[in-house]
């Protein structure tokens, strides 16, 4: 009876409560655990992860796309140079100069290659033509020398739209001003008057320096700031001419030398 009780009897009742808490405790939490609602949230959860992985890959590309590098374009220019003479000396370009002035002819020594001596120069091709048809009485072999100036390209990142926008309109502003001045200089110094040379440099002056105010002076992008550098240095140069004239502290062909300098250091923005 012993052994019948507790190799047989006991086994049987421990199955038997077993399969009890197994069907009322245990099954009921698998069934919890593979409920649809469940599994329904954690797809849900995992798209929602995904949307959320190409919100952030849209973002990304949007601020690329907003960083991205522009190109600003500037416009190059033709100058036109009547030309007297060009010497691998720089005394003899000094004696013609000299020659020049003490006939009443007045001109300036720029190095191109060579020293080259010019009567004057202009942005304007009729106005050259013009005035070469009169220096040509005094010096018959005088010619058009033609300097093209090329474009050039700054690369610059598109949240700085307004300072390319500006240093662009300097520029222009800058080339037509010497478009203007370089047209009246041939009258200063032949009449002797300085009235009109005077007001158009002092207002172009102005113009230039107001336009320049307006940049900002915080600015990272190194080739803007190459060009903003010589820009701010030609209006020195401007103002110094400007007041000598006025002045009467240097004589008008002093002058004059150091105007067509400042015209050429103009190209140098542009290599």
């Amino acid at each position: 009876m012993t052994i019948f009780v507790f190799f047989i009897i006991a086994p049987v009742i421990s199955i038997a409560i077993g399969i009890l808490i197994v069907q009322s405790i245990i099954m009921p939490h698998f069934e919890d655990v593979n409920d649809t609602n469940l599994t329904s949230k954690i797809e849900d959860d995992l798209s929602n992860n995904e949307s959320n992985e190409n919100i952030v890959k849209d973002i990304d590309k949007q601020e690329i796309n907003d960083l991205k590098k522009l190109e600003l374009t500037i416009e190059g220019f033709d100058l036109y140079n009547i030309q007297l003479g060009s010497f691998s000396n720089v005394e003899n370009a000094k004696a013609l100069r000299k020659e020049l002035r003490e006939k009443g002819v007045d001109g300036y020594i720029v190095k191109i290659s060579d020293y080259k001596v010019f009567y004057a120069t202009f942005l304007n091709r009729e106005i050259c033509d013009e005035v070469l048809t009169s220096i040509r009485e005094s010096y018959k072999d005088a010619f058009v020398n033609k300097i093209t100036v090329d474009d050039f390209v700054i690369k610059y990142d598109s949240n700085e739209q307004e300072t390319a926008d500006m240093i662009n309109e300097i520029i222009k502003t800058f080339k037509n001003a010497f478009d203007e001045e370089t047209a009246l200089w041939h009258y200063a110094l032949v009449k002797k008057d300085l009235q009109e040379i005077l007001k158009t440099i002092r207002e172009n002056n102005d113009q230039i320096s107001k336009l320049l105010n307006n940049i900002d002076k915080d600015i990272e992008n190194p080739d803007f700031n190459d060009v903003l550098d010589n820009i701010r240095m030609q209006v020195k140069e401007r103002e110094q001419i400007l007041q000598s004239l006025i002045n009467n502290k240097q004589n008008i062909q002093d002058s004059y030398d150091k105007y067509y300098k400042m015209l050429f250091d103009f190209i140098k923005i542009f290599k």
